[in-house]
C-alpha cells in the first residue's frame, strides 16, 4: 500500500507547502465529517438524552430520569417477548448462511475466468431491483387464493403433508413442553415416531433448556478449570438461558446438567492428561452442538404450537395466520443466496494460495474436505463480518415487517419483533422518548452480541 505524498522541504517555504497541502486535505474531509456528525452521531446524541425524558415529539417534554428504562425492564414483557422472534429468526439466519458460502465456493473453483465474471455480474444484478418490489413480489407468493406457493404445495402433494403434520408437530411440541394434547391417530403416530430421541433428551436433561445448559457449562469447561472465569462473555449467555428456561424447571435442568458437565470436564482432563491434543477441541464441539440442538429445539417447539385447521381447504393463508407468519417469514428468499454476502465470501476465498489446494491433493483431500478443512475455516474473518451484520439487521429491522404484516405485528402480533414494537411506541402511540430507551437497550444487546462473535468467531491461521 503506497504512502501519500507528502511535500517536504525546509525553511518557511517548505513549512507553507506542507500546510496549504494540509489545509487542502481537511478541507477535502469537511463535507463527510459534517454530514456524518449532523445525521448521524447528532441524532444518537439526541436519542440517548431523550431516553431521559417523557417526550410525544411535540408538546410534551418532562425529564422523568431512568422510569423509561424501568419500564423497559420490568414492566414491559411484551417487549421482551419480542426477542423470542429474533432468536427463532437468528437461528434459521445462521442456516441460511450456508447456501451463500457454498455458492462463493463453486464460483471461487470455476476455471473459467469469463464464467466467473458472467456469473458474478448475474449475482450483482439483482441489486439493482428496488427492495420494495421484491417485498411485494413475496407477499404475493405467499397469497392464499392466487398465490404461486400454495398452488406448488397443491400439485406436489405437500399439501396434504401439511394438514397431517398440523396435528402431529403441535402433539409434538405438547410433548415437548410437558403438556398434554388430544390428537388424532396419524398424530399419535407421527409423536411415537418423532419424540424417541426427545425422550432421551428429557430423562438425562429435564428437556430442551437443558440440554442447551449443559451445552453451555460443557463449553465453558473445555480448556479446563483455570480459563473458566475469563470466559465472561459466556456467562450472560448462560445466565440467559437460566432466566428464560424458569418456566420450563431450571432446577431440573441445573440439578441434571451440572452433574454431567462436571462428568464431561473430567473426562476431558483425563484424555489431557493422555496427552490427546484434540480433547478440548472436540469437547468444545460437543458443547456448541448441544447449545445449538437445545435452542432450536426450543424455538421449533414455540413455532406450531396448537392445529391450525388451515390446511383442510388447500389454501392456508401464511401471512393471515398466527401460526404460519414466522414459517412463512424464514422461508423468504429462497434459495438464500445473498448478493453481498457472496462478494464477502469470494473476497476472502480469494486470498487462500493455490498452494494450500496443491497440499490438500497431495494429501488426499477431497471435495467437501476442501471445504471444511480449507476454504471454511480461512474465510471465518469474512463469517464474522456477515454475522455482525445479519445479528444487527435481524435486531433492528422493523420496515420488512411494517411493510409486510403492518405496525402490530401481523395476526395476535405473531410478526412483532424489538424495531417494530419501537416503531409502535413512538409513532403509534405517541412515546418517543420510551422508544429511545429501548433503542438503548437494544444497543447494549447488540454491542455484547458483537463483541462475542469477536472473541470467539475466529480462526488462527
Amino acid at each position: 500500500m503506497s504512502e501519500p505524498i507528502i511535500p517536504k522541504g525546509g525553511g518557511f517555504q517548505g513549512w507553507l507547502t506542507r500546510a496549504r497541502f494540509t489545509t487542502v486535505l481537511w478541507m477535502l474531509m469537511i463535507p463527510a465529517m459534517a454530514g456524518l456528525i449532523a445525521f448521524t452521531y447528532i441524532p444518537n446524541i439526541e436519542s440517548v438524552i431523550y431516553s431521559f425524558y417523557k417526550w410525544d415529539g411535540a408538546m410534551i417534554e418532562e425529564y422523568i430520569g431512568v422510569e423509561n428504562f424501568r419500564e423497559a425492564f420490568r414492566g414491559d414483557p411484551r417487549f421482551w417477548g419480542t426477542f423470542l422472534l429474533i432468536l427463532i429468526l437468528l437461528a434459521a439466519n445462521l442456516v441460511k448462511m450456508w447456501p451463500s458460502i457454498f455458492a462463493a465456493i463453486v464460483l471461487h473453483r470455476m476455471k473459467s475466468e469469463k464464467s466467473q465474471y458472467l456469473y458474478r455480474v448475474m449475482f450483482v444484478i439483482p441489486m439493482v431491483i428496488p427492495g420494495l418490489v421484491a417485498l411485494l413480489l413475496w407477499k404475493s407468493f405467499f397469497d392464499a387464493n392466487v398465490g404461486i406457493f400454495n398452488g406448488f404445495l397443491r400439485a406436489t402433494g405437500m399439501m396434504d403433508v401439511l394438514a397431517w403434520a398440523d396435528h402431529a408437530w403441535p402433539a409434538m411440541t405438547a410433548f415437548m413442553n410437558g403438556s398434554v394434547m388430544h390428537w388424532n391417530d396419524g398424530g399419535s403416530m407421527a409423536v411415537n415416531v418423532l419424540t424417541l430421541p426427545f425422550k432421551a433428551i428429557t430423562a438425562f436433561f429435564g428437556g430442551p433448556w437443558g440440554l442447551a445448559l449443559w451445552g453451555g457449562l460443557v463449553l465453558m469447561l473445555a480448556r479446563g478449570v483455570k480459563p473458566f472465569a475469563k470466559l465472561w462473555l459466556l456467562w450472560p449467555l448462560i445466565g440467559a438461558l437460566a432466566f428464560l428456561a424458569w418456566g420450563d424447571g431450571p432446577v431440573t435442568a441445573l440439578l441434571r446438567g451440572v452433574p454431567l458437565a462436571l462428568a464431561a470436564w473430567g473426562v476431558g482432563a483425563w484424555l489431557r492428561a493422555r496427552d490427546i491434543h484434540e480433547a478440548p477441541t472436540r469437547i468444545a464441539w460437543l458443547g456448541w452442538a448441544c447449545v445449538a440442538v437445545g435452542v432450536i429445539l426450543v424455538m421449533v417447539t414455540k413455532v406450531w404450537t396448537h392445529p391450525t385447521n388451515a390446511f383442510d381447504l388447500g389454501r392456508p393463508a401464511w401471512l393471515g395466520h398466527s401460526q404460519l407468519v414466522l414459517p412463512a417469514v424464514i422461508l423468504w428468499g429462497f434459495p438464500w443466496i445473498g448478493t453481498v454476502g457472496v462478494l464477502i465470501y469470494l473476497a476472502g476465498l480469494s486470498n487462500i494460495s493455490q498452494e494450500v489446494y496443491e497440499a490438500a491433493e497431495l494429501d488426499g483431500v477431497g471435495f467437501w474436505g476442501k471445504i471444511f478443512r480449507i476454504e471454511v475455516p480461512l474465510i471465518m474473518t469474512q463469517v464474522r463480518i456477515n454475522l455482525i451484520f445479519l445479528t444487527i439487521g435481524t435486531l433492528n429491522d422493523y420496515a420488512f415487517f411494517l411493510i409486510l404484516l403492518g405496525p402490530s405485528g401481523g395476526p395476535d402480533g405473531a410478526g412483532l419483533t424489538p424495531g417494530l414494537y419501537m416503531y409502535q411506541q413512538a409513532f403509534v402511540n405517541g412515546r418517543l422518548g420510551y422508544a429511545c430507551a429501548l433503542g438503548m437497550v437494544m444497543f447494549l444487546i447488540i454491542l455484547y452480541i458483537t463483541v462475542f462473535y469477536q472473541r470467539h468467531v475466529k480462526v488462527d491461521k
